[in-house]
C-alpha cells in the first residue's frame, strides 16, 4: 500500500499505541485524523507534530457515541475527502472483581469502548473505503489477552471479543472488497498509561474507588511497564509494516506464544482451560487504556 498523501483515522492517539502508530503513519507521509477522548493532551500532540510539518488534524471523540464517530467520519472527509486507513485503537480497561460481581456499569463501560467503538469505526469507515475503491487497510488493537485464557476479566473478554470481529471482517472483505486489508493487533508489554484508565472513567462507576486503591500493586506494575515494556513508537512501526505486507495477525513480542498455544492445545484436546505458570500482568482485571 502506498501511504503517501493518504489519510488515516486513528482513535485513542493522544498518547500510547494511538500515538505511536500516528507518528509511524505521517513519517510515512500519510495526513493523520488525531481522535481522542481526552482534549488538553490531543491538542498538544497535534500542535507538537504539526511543528514538525506534519498534517495532522486533531478531533475530540468519544467512541462510545454514535453522533460524536459520526463527526469524526464526516471532519475526515470533509477536511482529507477519502480515508485509506482506520485505525481503532481506542481501549479502556476492566475493574478488579468476579465476574458476577461486576457492575453492569463497568461491563457498560469497557465493552463499549474496546468492543463497540472498534465496531463503530468499522460502520463508519468501511462503506466509504469500499466506494471509493482505493487500496485500504483496517487496525483494530486487540491484545495478547484477546488470544489466551486466565483468570475472569472484562478487558479479555472484550479483546477476545475483538479478535474475532476482526477475523469475521478480514473474511468478508476478502469476498466482497479485497482492496481492503485489515490486521488484528495484539499488543503485549508496552510502556503506555495502561494503568491509569480510571481517569477516563464514568465518575459514577461503582468500581471507581477499587480500582484506585489497588495501590502498591499498581505503582509496582507501573513501573515494570514503563521500564521493560516496549515503546510506543516502536509499536507503531510494527503496524505500519503490518499494513505494507496486508498482515493479519500482529504480534509485538513473541513471549506468550506458549500461552496462546497453550489455549489451543486445550481445545484440541478437549480438555478444561489450563494457564501454564503465573498469569503474565497482562492478562489482570487492571488493565488500563491502550
Amino acid at each position: 500500500m502506498d501511504f503517501e498523501n493518504r489519510t488515516a483515522v486513528v482513535t485513542g492517539a493522544a498518547s500510547g499505541i494511538g500515538l505511536g502508530m500516528a507518528e509511524a503513519l505521517l513519517e510515512r507521509g500519510m495526513r493523520v485524523v488525531m481522535a481522542d477522548v481526552e482534549e488538553a493532551p490531543l491538542m498538544q500532540e497535534a500542535e507538537r507534530l504539526e511543528q514538525s510539518n506534519f498534517a495532522v488534524l486533531p478531533v475530540v471523540t468519544d467512541v462510545t457515541s454514535n453522533a460524536s464517530m459520526d463527526q469524526l467520519f464526516e471532519r475526515a472527509v470533509d477536511a482529507f475527502e477519502k480515508v485509506h486507513v482506520v485505525c481503532n485503537n481506542a481501549g479502556v480497561g476492566g475493574a478488579p472483581g468476579t465476574l458476577w460481581g461486576t457492575s453492569e456499569e463497568a461491563w457498560a463501560w469497557v465493552m463499549g469502548v474496546n468492543f463497540e467503538g472498534v465496531l463503530k469505526g468499522i460502520r463508519r469507515f468501511v462503506p466509504h473505503m469500499i466506494e471509493h475503491g482505493e487500496p485500504s487497510h483496517i487496525v483494530n488493537t486487540s491484545s495478547i489477552a484477546g488470544l489466551t485464557t486466565g483468570g475472569g476479566s472484562i478487558y479479555g473478554i472484550s479483546k477476545h471479543a475483538v479478535t474475532r470481529l476482526s477475523e469475521g471482517l478480514f473474511f468478508d472483505l476478502a469476498n466482497q472488497a479485497p482492496h481492503i486489508g485489515v490486521t488484528c493487533l495484539c499488543p503485549g508489554i508496552i510502556d503506555t498509561r495502561i494503568f491509569d484508565s480510571d481517569r477516563n472513567s464514568p465518575a459514577d462507576l461503582p468500581e471507581l474507588e477499587a480500582i484506585r486503591g489497588l495501590g502498591k500493586r499498581i505503582e509496582g506494575m507501573r513501573t515494570y511497564f514503563r521500564t521493560q515494556g516496549m515503546a510506543p513508537r516502536q509499536v507503531g512501526e510494527i503496524v505500519a509494516q503490518a499494513i505494507e505486507e496486508r498482515r493479519f495477525y500482529c504480534f509485538t513480542q513473541d513471549e506468550f506464544a506458549p500461552i496462546i498455544a497453550s489455549r489451543f492445545e486445550s481445545i484440541m484436546a478437549g480438555t478444561n482451560p489450563v494457564l501454564p505458570g503465573p498469569a503474565p500482568s497482562t492478562f489482570t482485571n487492571d488493565k488500563g487504556r491502550n
